[in-house]
């Protein structure tokens, strides 16, 4: 590993949205190419078309896209790919810094759990959370976690589901309690804003699905990767051998702190935030120390542009060290 140690990130459910990465599609043949490797996979086992969903005409940009069946593959399918158009361009991570999902495409990368493995028991993931799960949500709040520990009213109607930084914690909440908990927040001044995902991911709430997600995930052996793992869920290296691995990242909070502050990424580093949103970066430059050793960059947008943003950010790292 260098003195500046390249990090790639890959985030979680919410991230999403409609047309991400559409001109990485025309003009990238690499990322491309893997999106329609993860595509044939899905639609062969599921008899659904994930690029139809990302891109569907009827939608515009700013439309919600928050159809799990879909959602979840399609995150997976978007950073992985453009990871592999990143390293493409010379740029290799000596460090992955997962969150939520985002841990799994960190996983496949590294080969802690094969492409295909993944993306399958992600696709198949939805339709066991229907059968089992009650309806609920994620509620990203503007508020350190403390908030939360601090008031009665948040922890009777609520999970603490993830600590993004001090300045932000993520709620886990039934779907009957989500308005009236926005409500309250909103009351003391607090903002949130709900994610566009359907379940209590992180939380008690998909506790019912419990048995049936670690069969699933029992069908595949995580093995030593290539490259290290850093997990929001455990807050340091991923350790292939932990007990009940891939059903914990599900479950267990997220914890975007303790994982910045471990000790890998102590004396700063390159950090390429390769979720669709780059709200990454954002949790990032709040838990990290600032300063000349650390330079975060973001490599998709809504906006576009993103082939000319790759090409920039591997230009930068690659050259720089």
């Amino acid at each position: 590993m260098t003195a500046r140690p390249v990090i790639f990130c890959f985030s979680g459910q919410g991230a999403q949205y409609r047309h991400m990465a559409r001109d990485l599609m025309a003009e990238d043949a690499v990322f491309r190419h893997w999106m329609e490797e993860g595509e044939a996979l899905v639609r062969a086992r599921f008899g659904f078309s994930v690029l139809g969903e990302i891109h569907d005409p009827d939608h515009p940009p700013g439309a919600p896209f928050e159809r799990l069946e879909a959602t979840h593959p399609a995150l997976f399918m978007v950073q992985y790919a453009a990871a592999k158009a990143m390293m493409a361009r010379g740029l290799h991570p000596d460090l992955m810094l997962g969150v939520s999902l985002g841990e799994f495409v960190a996983m496949a990368l590294s080969g802690v759990i094969g492409f295909e493995e993944a993306l399958i028991r992600i696709a198949r993931q939805p339709a066991l959370l229907h059968e089992r799960c009650a309806r609920g949500g994620l509620i990203s709040v503007l508020a350190g976690d403390g908030l939360w520990h601090d008031d009665a009213y948040l922890a009777a109607h609520s999970h603490l589901a993830g600590r993004g930084s001090g300045q932000n914690c993520v709620l886990a909440a039934a779907h009957a309690a989500i308005d009236p908990v926005c409500a309250h927040l909103a009351a003391r001044g607090v903002t949130a804003v709900v994610l566009p995902v359907p379940y209590g991911f992180h939380s008690p709430l998909i506790d019912p699905a419990a048995s049936a997600c670690r069969a699933m995930f029992a069908e595949i052996t995580p093995r030593r990767g290539t490259i290290p793992c850093l997990s929001a869920c455990f807050g340091d290296v991923l350790d292939p051998d932990a007990p009940d691995l891939l059903w914990r990242i599900v479950r267990e909070r997220m914890d975007v702190v303790r994982v910045c502050g471990a000790a890998q990424l102590a004396e700063g580093a390159n950090y390429v935030d390769l979720s669709p949103s780059g709200a990454l970066a954002a949790l990032i430059r709040q838990n990290t120390p600032p300063g000349p050793a650390r330079r975060i960059a973001i490599t998709l947008s809504p906006m576009g542009g993103n082939a000319g943003r790759f090409d920039a950010v591997a230009r930068r790292f690659v050259r720089s060290g």
